[in-house]
């Protein structure tokens, strides 16, 4: 080895004069001749299929001096494996602005007039504002794991002259008085809501087919009961009556969304109760709406 070097080194100085260091490529190498008085050190190293040199991928060092030779030789190369990406061009679907209608229903999904309880279904709204979102695209067959945080209004408006108000621990349907009529009576609460979505979305962006399906955290914020009503001087109130009612802290709801573009359509089911068990009626929030995404 030694000597082809010797060979190299006078053939490359015959060609070119040679004054301290040279620097030769000669098939898919790249070899570095460092001469002094004393001593002379060749480096090769690997070119890649661009034609540079890696540092760290010297497979060859040799040190000649005083008539005798060091040499080290590396033996193992490494290996680049490329990591696909696929979330450069994701666009997943969370983010946005969403409304729809609000009920209540029992572990069969049935509606309306659940455990006593009567909604006004054309009045009971949820709303829906997605602050921030973030897919983790794992398949070029468009499949990704969507997050984000979001917040979720939702107003239950009552029939039959009722209203929600907690009692002796226990949060009840309790009538009117005597000669009220109400105008509105509401249930209100506030979530953050936080989403882990399977979602899968077509190539094409102009008319991207999406579909997601998943579970939502949510986080209680505020709640509260409501009523507005006239007296008998046909004077208008508005009235607060109760606020917490041993509605969950926490929740867990499974969510479908699907649409084109950034306009879609979510159905939103809680198998958890809304009330603490024992502590209110037996209920489910349920939701189907229009979400317009960012």
């Amino acid at each position: 080895m030694a000597t082809a070097f010797f060979s190299l080194t006078q053939l490359a100085a015959g060609i070119t004069p040679m004054t301290g260091d040279t620097t030769i490529l000669l098939n898919n190498k790249r070899i570095d001749i460092l001469e002094t008085e004393d001593r002379l050190k060749v480096k090769v190293y690997e070119l890649t299929a661009d034609g540079d040199s890696v540092e760290s991928e010297k497979i060859f060092e040799g040190i000649y001096k005083d008539g005798k030779s060091y040499e080290t030789r590396r033996h193992m190369k490494s290996i680049i494996i490329p990591v696909p990406n696929w979330n450069n061009d994701y666009d997943p679907h969370w983010a946005g602005f969403g409304v729809g209608f609000a009920n209540f229903a029992d572990a069969s999904l049935s509606i309306n007039d659940v455990d006593g309880v009567m909604l006004n279904s054309g009045k009971s709204l949820d709303y829906n504002l997605n602050l921030f979102e973030k897919a983790y695209a794992f398949s070029p067959y468009r499949w990704a794991v969507v997050t984000g945080v979001g917040m979720r209004w939702t107003r239950y408006s009552l029939d039959n002259n009722q209203h929600f108000m907690e009692k002796d621990g226990v949060t009840s349907l309790f009538p009117a008085p005597d000669g009220v009529n109400y105008i509105s009576s509401k249930l209100g609460t506030t979530h953050i809501t936080i989403p882990v979505l399977l979602e899968w979305q077509s190539p094409r962006k102009n008319t991207q087919l999406f579909f997601s399906a998943g579970l939502v955290g949510s986080i209680k914020t505020w709640s509260s009961s409501k009523v507005v009503y006239r007296d008998s001087n046909d004077d208008k109130h508005k009235k607060k009556l109760d606020s917490g009612m041993n509605i969950r802290p926490f929740a867990v709801d499974v969510l479908l969304q699907g649409g084109i573009g950034s306009i879609g359509v979510y159905a939103r089911y809680s198998p958890m109760t809304m009330f603490e068990k024992g502590k209110g009626p037996d209920v489910h929030p349920v939701s189907i709406g229009l979400q317009f995404h960012l």
